[in-house]
C-alpha cells in the first residue's frame, strides 16, 4: 500500500492510499518540502489516514478514515475535496493542544486578523483576496489559539473556494491559478487556491491577534457598513464556533475573554467586495 506524508505545521499526517492520482493532485496544492513521497517509520505522526478503495462499485468507492473512525466516502472525481474536508475533520475532532475556532486567519505587520463566519458570508473569498494583496495566510478554516501564550498558530493549507467565489477570485487577478475545480459536491462547485510563498515560508511563525471581523455578505445590503461588536457578544459567538471549547472548560472561557479584551471587534456587512477590501485596509492598517 503506497504511503506518503504531509507536514503542515503544527501537524504531520501519514497517508495510505491506492489512488493512482492523489499524490500528484495534492502536489499542485502543496510544495515538495510539505508533501513528501514517503512516510518515515520513525516519525510520530499526528494522524494516520487510510484513504483507499474499499469496494469495486463506481459510486464513491474511496473511504477516508483515521484509525477505526470513518469520515466520508468519495468517488475518484472528488478525492481532493474529500481529502481537504477530512483533514479539517481530523484536526477539529481530535487535536486538543490548541483552542480551535472555525475562522480564517491572516497576518500583516505582525498583527493577525481573525474572521469567523458561517457559510455564505464571503469569508473564504475575503481571505483569498487579502492573501493576494500581500497578507500572510495562517489558515482559511482554523484559528488555533495556543493556551500557553494566546498566540495564533498557523495551519497553512489551500484556500477553499466555492461556487461564485471561484469566478470572483479569477476575475480579480487573471493570472491567478485555481486548482481542482470540482462540480456537484455537497457544497456545490469547489476549487482551491494555493497559499502564497510568504505563507509557506512563515508556516512556523505565530502571530499576535489584533482584530476580529465578522464579515456578512448580503446582496441587498449597502456597499459596505461597519459596526462595533459588543465584547460579550463576540465571546459568545467565538465559543459557539469553537470545535473544542467544552474540552477546555473554564480555561477556554478565560482564553476567549482575554482574546476579545485585547482585540478590536467589528461586524462588516457588504455587497461590494472591492469597497469591502478598501475599508478593511483603511480600518486595520
Amino acid at each position: 500500500m503506497p504511503l506518503f506524508s504531509l507536514h503542515t505545521p503544527p501537524f504531520s499526517v501519514r497517508i495510505a492510499s491506492d489512488s493512482p492520482t492523489l499524490f500528484s493532485d495534492l502536489a499542485r496544492l502543496y510544495p515538495e518540502n510539505v508533501l513528501r513521497p514517503e512516510a518515515d517509520e520513525q516519525h510520530i505522526y499526528d494522524f494516520h489516514i487510510d484513504y483507499n478503495r474499499r469496494f469495486s462499485g463506481k459510486s464513491r468507492p474511496y473511504h477516508f478514515r483515521t484509525g477505526t473512525e470513518h469520515f466520508r466516502m468519495a468517488d475518484a472525481k472528488q478525492l481532493i475535496p474529500t481529502f481537504e474536508w477530512g483533514l479539517n475533520w481530523c484536526v477539529s475532532a481530535y487535536q486538543q493542544q490548541y483552542l480551535a475556532i472555525h475562522a480564517a486567519v491572516l497576518e500583516k505587520a505582525g498583527k493577525a486578523l481573525i474572521m469567523p463566519a458561517p457559510p455564505g458570508s464571503g469569508k473564504s473569498t475575503l481571505c483569498a483576496l487579502l492573501m493576494l494583496q500581500g497578507w500572510r495566510l495562517l489558515s482559511d478554516e482554523m484559528c488555533l489559539i495556543d493556551p500557553a501564550n494566546g498566540q495564533l498558530q498557523p495551519y497553512v493549507r489551500p484556500v477553499s473556494l466555492k461556487n461564485a467565489s471561484i469566478d470572483v477570485i479569477q476575475s480579480y487577478q487573471n493570472d491567478v491559478r485555481i486548482f481542482h475545480r470540482t462540480p456537484d459536491t455537497e457544497k456545490g462547485t469547489v476549487a482551491y487556491l494555493r497559499p502564497s510563498d510568504l505563507s509557506w515560508q512563515q508556516a512556523n511563525s505565530t502571530a499576535t491577534p489584533a482584530w476580529i471581523v465578522f464579515p456578512a455578505y448580503q446582496a441587498s445590503a449597502e456597499p459596505v457598513a461597519v459596526y462595533d461588536m459588543p465584547k460579550a457578544d463576540t465571546v459568545l459567538y467565538l465559543a459557539q464556533n469553537s470545535f473544542n471549547y467544552a474540552v477546555f472548560g473554564a480555561e477556554g472561557f478565560s482564553l476567549l475573554s482575554q482574546l476579545v479584551e485585547n482585540t478590536a471587534s467589528y461586524r462588516l456587512e457588504y455587497s461590494d467586495t472591492s469597497q469591502m477590501l478598501a475599508l478593511l485596509e483603511q480600518l486595520l492598517c
